[in-house]
């Protein structure tokens, strides 16, 4: 990869079909980290933040739904709290994000809803994992 993966444009974002492909962004989702979790006020001088923030470096899936409509969201969490979109996937069925957002597991943080149960599967079926 070349240059800074921070300044992807919306037409750069992984989909389902390129993240198949994509070994090390696959081996890097946290299943168990909500936007909740990547909200939480973090100061790296603190060590006990600085060891949540190495736990959640990775990749989220998320819900957004501060957009016309919601959509599942792939977000980067770099190692220094640094967040970014790296994906947007389209193929999901509506009616799945739908259930997420009229059921979140957590309150939603600044329009972002933690995926379910149901769409995990969804994804590590379509993902092969």
């Amino acid at each position: 990869m070349s240059g800074s993966d921070e300044e992807k444009s919306i037409f750069d974002l992984q989909d389902l079909r390129s993240l198949r492909k994509r070994p090390d962004i696959l081996s890097r989702i946290k299943w168990d980290v909500t936007p909740l979790i990547v909200m939480e006020p973090r100061f790296q001088a603190r060590p006990d933040d600085l060891q949540k923030l190495r736990d959640i470096t990775g990749y989220l899936f998320y819900i957004e739904t501060e957009s016309e409509r919601p959509s599942l969201m792939l977000m980067r969490i770099g190692k220094s709290d640094i967040t970014s979109t790296a994906g947007m996937i389209e193929e999901i069925p509506f009616e799945m994000v739908q259930r997420a957002i009229d059921n979140p597991l957590h309150p939603p943080v600044h329009g972002m809803y933690a995926i379910t149960e149901e769409i995990k599967d969804w994804l590590r079926k379509e993902l092969s994992l």
